[in-house]
């Protein structure tokens, strides 16, 4: 079983994760300034994508969804992002928001 971590600044430069071998979820907490993602392959911007506040955390099921999630800034504010990887046997793919501020 694989386990990593990395701590990342999302700031107004789309930011993608480095991934792990061998994971399939990782666990993300915004720590500060709000962030907003997509999953579709195309970047978001400061107004659009899903928003996520600051104290708020969710969750990322699948390769795929690992791979081609982006992340910027949401409010002009740089954010910084602590994400815990690890392997879940769900079959879920997508993302859960797991806690809000």
């Amino acid at each position: 079983m694989a386990f990593g971590h990395e701590k990342l600044a999302v700031t107004a430069a789309v930011v993608s994760l480095t991934v792990p071998s061998d994971v399939n979820f990782a666990q993300v907490t915004v720590e500060t300034g709000p962030i907003r993602y997509r999953i579709d392959g195309t970047d978001p911007a400061t107004a659009v994508g899903v928003l996520i506040s600051a104290g708020d955390s969710f969750a990322i099921y699948g390769l795929d969804t690992l791979n081609n999630i982006k992340m910027v800034e949401a409010t002009g504010t740089d954010s910084v992002i602590n994400v815990s990887y690890g392997t879940a046997n769900t079959g879920v793919h997508g993302v859960i928001i797991t806690g809000t501020a």
